[in-house]
């Protein structure tokens, strides 16, 4: 090939280059608005597998997450001027597969839940100033959701055993009066609980500035319920702090035999060394107990974890958790326990973490004698995949 030749095809190569380079960029682009507002899409899938055991039946479970489903949202946000801004958010809940599981009573066969809809989890509008706070209105937390569950243990999405998640649906069993096992009605869901303040629900909320560490939510739900909620995160010396209270007026407190207030709160600590811990405590007292059946639920628990640079992909998180619920979902008597060890590895580049668990629950009614209750024992592993 001569010179003349040479240069021919290196001026078109570089004129297709030229041409070619910016069709690439649009492609790569935020998603275009019909404004000035920016709009992000972001979410996560999250699959779990997890085994079960409740001393007479077995099962391996192909489910969701543990408490972090997979899910998208879509958050819209503009500048109208140096000191305020506003924005929308609407997040779904994608549950399309089986999630939970349980078994037959007595025959041993596994139950699932198959849920294929979306469902709203948040559907909110904000505006917030600067000096002034942030209103918000629409359908999302009340001011002191979470304010029971706070960790600095970097173990996101896996709650300790106090929800309905893997297991946390099956029914403990009663070996004391069949060979067999008799169901007992009763699950870790609603024996072992950290309840927590009001979830997603139809509210208009104010929240603070952030002072000196400071800060207040306020909100009123849709439901007439209100509910309030204070917090402080800083930094003292080499421990990072996070301490919070909550006080919720249920909508149903003047009737007799309904939860009246919800009150409790957590705080957390961790040393830059690593180590953490938490401790958690919540109160749900009866209005006016309707018989000798009906008690005050009181739930506490406490967490204790390191933070490791083990592998150069990111932190691996290890936490040891236990939960104690007196009067479990309001019965009298009853009485739940569950704890568990986790351990969290983080995959920072591409948004992702696996998750080890393992969980044992047990529970006890001390109103009636003379019954042995098998414990629970689970051990799943969680992935999620963030976007």
């Amino acid at each position: 090939m001569n010179i003349k030749t040479t240069l021919k095809t290196s001026v078109a190569a570089a004129a297709l280059f030229a041409i070619a380079a910016p069709v690439a960029t649009p492609a790569s682009a935020d998603i275009a608005n019909g404004n000035k507002n920016k709009l992000v899409v972001s979410g996560q899938v999250v699959r779990a597998l997890y085994y079960a055991d409740d001393g007479e039946h077995s099962q391996l479970f192909n489910s969701t997450g543990n408490t972090a489903n997979t899910r998208v949202r879509w958050v819209a946000s503009g500048t109208l001027n140096e000191n305020v801004t506003a924005g929308a958010l609407i997040e779904f809940d994608v549950q399309t597969s089986k999630t939970g599981g349980s078994f037959g009573s007595t025959s041993g066969s596994d139950a699932d839940v198959n849920k294929t809809n979306w469902s709203i989890r948040h559907q909110y509008i904000w505006v917030n100033h600067k000096k002034f706070g942030k209103v918000s209105l629409g359908a999302t937390d009340a001011a002191a959701n979470g304010y029971t569950e706070f960790t600095l243990a970097g173990v996101s999405g896996i709650s300790t055993p106090n929800t309905i998640w893997q297991g946390g649906g099956i029914n403990f069993l009663e070996t004391s009066t069949t060979a067999t096992g008799s169901s007992t009605g009763v699950s870790p869901g609603t024996a072992i609980r950290m309840a927590d303040f009001t979830s997603r629900t139809d509210v208009i909320r104010y929240d603070t500035p952030d002072f000196m560490g400071f800060g207040a939510s306020v909100s009123l739900n849709g439901e007439g319920g209100g509910e309030i909620g204070i917090k402080y995160t800083g930094k003292i010396g080499p421990v990072n702090l996070i301490a919070a209270i909550g006080y919720s007026e249920l909508s149903g407190s003047n009737t007799a035999g309904t939860t009246d207030h919800d009150i409790g709160g957590s705080i957390a600590v961790r040393h830059e060394s690593g180590l953490n811990a938490s401790f958690h405590v919540e109160k749900r007292p009866d209005e006016a107990p309707q018989s000798n059946t009906v008690g005050d639920e009181f739930m506490w628990g406490a967490t204790g974890g390191y933070q490791a640079k083990i592998f150069k992909t990111g932190g691996t998180n290890f936490r040891v958790n236990y939960n104690r619920t007196i009067n479990g979902s309001g019965v009298r008597g009853r009485t739940g326990e569950g704890w568990g060890i986790d351990v969290m590895q983080n995959f920072d580049a591409i948004g992702a973490n696996l998750a080890l668990v393992y969980r044992n629950y047990s529970y006890e009614n001390n109103r009636i004698n003379h019954r042995t209750i098998e414990d629970i024992d689970v051990i799943g592993l969680q992935a999620l995949f963030a976007f």
